[in-house]
């Protein structure tokens, strides 16, 4: 009986045990902030911006003249003629002459108009070599420097001499040489003047003991740095070698017929491309115009992006335009946005096509793909385009990837009335800052990794190996036996100052090392400030300074063997180790370099490939303890920032003033402690974070209300369950006495 007492004893103590601790228990309180939610990585790519805008001069904001915008390649037609007079133009004899016109945008696009033979045979020994012409010159508005019109002879000796003869204008920042002769010919303006020279006897002048030894062409050249028109006629032109050559009808030398000349087919009309306050954003936008009087008028801005995209890196090509004019169409009058594609086993065009013809879509391009943006054809409004180029290319032509090599804006007009007007602006290429990444979109392993423009190394010792720190592909750069390899990465809009928080990251691995005194690999970056920076990763001797860089780092793991390092590298930070300055500069380019010495070997690997920007800290989940009377409230929270300054609690009593407290880091975990209040205390707070480049984030506020005390104080349940366990404990010792003992005795 005693052991069954003791049995009921025990199992009774252990239900009040457990009700007691079910009632009175605290629970820690846990608040989730859903503006955020990262992880600890090594690099989050979820969180860093590893993307960038690889497109120069995005906002078209840089200009050096109106008419010059920086960075871009631009080209355009001017305003230029040639063609056979008839009067009531000047004309010295017969019914035609030859006439010259030119006009320019401004002084630093010239226009040219130019004429020579359709053919030339050259001849030896051009003794008494005779040129006549009659000249007219209607118009040079700035005779001195910038506009001209001059006949170019080239003769050999047997070297090649340079002959101008300038026609009522000057060169003053020329002189004679051995391979260049300049004659200034004077003669009344607007009336006809004749030229007459022995040629022959004109280089013996100024080269004085030899006569030349071959004939080989000239022509004439109208030039303008001017917005006013040039204007110049040629009539009756004689050239005679003992026998004319040309001259009267022989050769067409009177321009009566339409045949001998060249130049007519060049005619074009202006196009211009410059900067315009009507825009989208910043300051300027750029206005791009072709306008035709019945020749070409085109233009072109062209970038060369160099970049690889890929399933696992996307681009994001968007820009925003507006066309402003669009007269006189047809099918020679278009605009478009053209990106131009390869890789190892093919080319490929994707045209955007902004405006074609008279109203129609019907703009074709054989094996290209055409797209019609939104706005197509249409005048007076903004239109935002935004599309990848990758996923473009992918929907049409299949690949592993493809370069982009260019990305061109071309507009043509040509038409008696045809005019295309438009305006762009915010143009963005987005894509990976350094497309190596994980390696994982490249070639097979053994093939050659497809990353830096190379500059030299005989063989692919760039190749993919299956050596990896993650993922199943990485790079292997190996070189051997005095062999060296050198690759590039270019950069655009790339800025390193005290407001970009820029790392340069990645793992690499000296996989093996001969250890010659020779050996060395590693990074140089170049700065728009001209200022150089390495990074050496192995080198068994001291840096050589040949190597170019203003300033070096040696990596503390360089030369160490076998083990996966983490390359991660503020770029500002180390800027101002090395050159003691605050940058505020362009990152321009990355070079990569290594060299085995005679005899040595160096193989190193590298895997996960970044260059971003890290924003503003973000934050983990927020946990606070219980809210009690009197009873501290302590507030933890994880933030994540490879730059992190400073983290605050703000917190307020009863919607009063903000209190600050800092918050202490242990073991990564942010901490600080809210005092504990009295019964109805009203408490807020919220946590802000700041890093090293004054980029804040905010959590969201928080809030809680201590109990106040006019509530019910809470059910205490601890004497309800001690009675029930009694009661049990009693009914149990009764069930024995009156049953189970009975039991036992009549057994």
């Amino acid at each position: 009986m005693t052991n069954h007492l003791r049995h009921i004893a025990l199992l009774g103590i252990l239900l009040w045990l457990t009700a007691s601790f079910l009632i009175v228990g605290n629970q820690e309180v846990i608040l989730k902030d859903r503006t955020a939610g990262f992880t600890i990585s090594d690099t989050d790519l979820s969180r860093v911006e590893w993307r960038m805008d690889h497109f120069s001069n995005p906002g078209f904001e840089d200009w050096s003249t109106d008419h010059s915008i920086s960075d871009l390649t631009t080209s355009r037609t001017t305003e230029d003629y040639t063609w056979y007079a008839q009067s009531p133009w000047p004309v010295y004899e017969g019914d035609r002459s030859r006439g010259f016109q030119a006009r320019a945008i401004d002084s630093d696009h010239p226009s040219d108009s130019h004429m020579s033979r359709t053919t030339w045979p050259h001849w030896d020994n051009p003794t008494n070599l005779t040129l006549k012409f009659d000249w007219y010159i209607d118009s040079l508005p700035q005779p001195t420097d910038s506009d001209y019109f001059v006949l170019n002879i080239e003769l050999g000796k047997p070297s090649d001499v340079q002959m101008y003869y300038y026609f009522n204008c000057e060169d003053t920042m020329h002189s004679n040489s051995s391979n260049y002769m300049y004659f200034f010919i004077d003669g009344p303006a607007q009336t006809w003047n004749t030229f007459d020279r022995n040629i022959t006897e004109d280089f013996y002048e100024i080269a004085l003991d030899h006569y030349p030894t071959e004939f080989h062409f000239f022509t004439f050249n109208l030039h303008t740095e001017s917005s006013a028109y040039a204007r110049a006629f040629l009539d009756d032109l004689w050239m005679s070698n003992g026998t004319v050559i040309f001259g009267g009808s022989t050769g067409n030398g009177n321009f009566e017929a339409n045949s001998g000349w060249s130049g007519a087919n060049y005619n074009s009309d202006a196009a211009d491309i410059s900067r315009s306050p009507v825009r989208q954003e910043g300051e300027w936008s750029l206005n791009a115009t072709a306008n035709s009087n019945g020749n070409m008028s085109r233009l072109s801005i062209s970038y060369y992006p160099n970049r690889r995209l890929s399933p696992l890196n996307p681009d994001t090509f968007s820009f925003q335009w507006r066309m402003e004019d669009f007269q006189g169409a047809n099918e020679d009058t278009f605009a478009y946005v053209q990106a131009n594609c390869e890789n190892e086993s093919d080319s490929f065009t994707v045209f955007y096509v902004l405006a074609y013809g008279d109203n129609t879509n019907s703009f074709t391009w054989e094996g290209s793909l055409i797209i019609n943006v939104p706005g197509f054809n249409t005048t007076g409004q903004w239109n935002s385009f935004s599309q990848s180029i990758w996923d473009d290319i992918s929907s049409f032509n299949e690949s592993d990837y493809y370069v982009i090599n260019e990305i061109e804006i071309i507009i043509r007009a040509r038409g008696p009335t045809s005019r295309i007007s438009i305006l762009f602006d915010e143009m963005k290429f987005e894509a990976a800052g350094l497309d190596d990444m994980g390696y994982e979109d490249q070639p097979a392993v053994g093939e050659m990794a497809l990353s830096w423009s190379a500059r030299y190394g005989p063989t692919p010792e760039f190749t993919v190996t299956g050596t990896t720190h993650s993922g199943s592909k990485a790079a292997n750069l190996t070189v051997v036996d005095g062999s060296s390899w050198s690759g590039e990465s270019y950069y655009e809009n790339r800025p390193i100052n005290q407001f970009t928080d820029t790392w340069l990251d990645f793992y690499w691995m000296i996989a093996d090392s001969s250890e010659h005194t020779e050996n060395l690999i590693y990074l140089e970056l170049y700065f728009e400030s001209e200022d150089s920076l390495g990074y050496i990763l192995a080198n068994y001797t001291d840096v050589p300074t040949a190597n170019g860089f203003d300033e070096f780092i040696v990596i503390p793991e360089a030369n160490t063997e076998g083990v996966w390092y983490n390359f991660q590298r503020n770029l500002y930070d180390d800027y101002i180790d090395a050159f003691g300055t605050i940058p505020d500069t362009e990152l321009t380019g990355i070079y990569l370099y290594s060299q085995a010495d005679t005899g040595g070997r160096l193989e190193v690997l590298f895997d996960d490939v970044y260059l971003y920007d890290d924003p503003a800290p973000g934050f983990s989940d927020i946990y606070f303890t219980p809210t009690m009377v009197d009873v501290d409230v302590n507030v933890s929270t994880q933030v994540f920032d490879l730059s992190l300054e400073t983290v605050t609690l703000y917190y307020r009593i009863d919607e009063g003033t903000w209190i600050e407290m800092a918050m202490v880091q242990t073991d990564g975990w942010f901490n600080a402690t809210i005092p504990g209040q009295t019964y109805d205390t009203e408490v807020d707070f919220y946590i802000e974070a700041t890093d090293a480049f004054e980029q804040t984030s905010q959590t969201v506020q928080i809030g809680y209300t201590i109990p106040g005390e006019h509530q019910p104080p809470p059910l205490n349940l601890v004497p309800l369950v001690v009675a029930v366990v009694g009661i049990a404990i009693v009914g149990l010792i009764v069930i024995y006495f009156l049953v189970v003992k009975p039991k036992q005795v009549s057994e």
